[in-house]
């Protein structure tokens, strides 16, 4: 189990990095929550060892305010770090090959009121629908 947390540390750190490379498209900036982004994910892999890679994933998709089906309140900006976090995912993530919108569109269609609006303004050119 040592070796597959290794492997998931360098995977979230290339995810990271495109992260922070599509913050910069979109926002025109890097911001300390794009920083921090996922940032517990490597710590928690390395240092707590009685947690699988699984619970390593529940925990953070349960604390953090850019995945989607948590009770956390979102702000705007939570919103753009979710779009962000779709649109990088398929630069490094093989397995999650969707743009931002196809994400939405496959995976949270009742969350397209919330998450279009951000595409729109973001990243227009995804949009396919009339």
């Amino acid at each position: 189990m040592f070796k597959e947390k290794i492997q998931k540390i360098f995977y979230t750190l290339k995810h990271k990095k495109a992260f922070l490379q599509v913050e910069k498209q979109l926002r025109g900036k890097n911001t300390l929550s794009g920083y921090l982004h996922d940032a517990e994910k490597p710590l928690m892999y390395l240092f707590c060892f009685w947690m699988s890679i699984s619970d390593v994933h529940t925990f953070h998709r349960i604390h953090n305010r850019h995945h989607v089906k948590n009770n956390l309140k979102k702000s705007p900006d939570d919103l753009l770090d979710t779009i962000i976090d779709w649109e990088c995912a398929r630069m490094t993530k093989p397995d999650k090959p969707l743009n931002a919108y196809d994400t939405l569109m496959r995976f949270y269609p009742e969350y397209k009121a919330t998450y279009l609006p951000v595409i729109k303004k973001y990243l227009p050119h995804q949009i396919r629908e009339k």
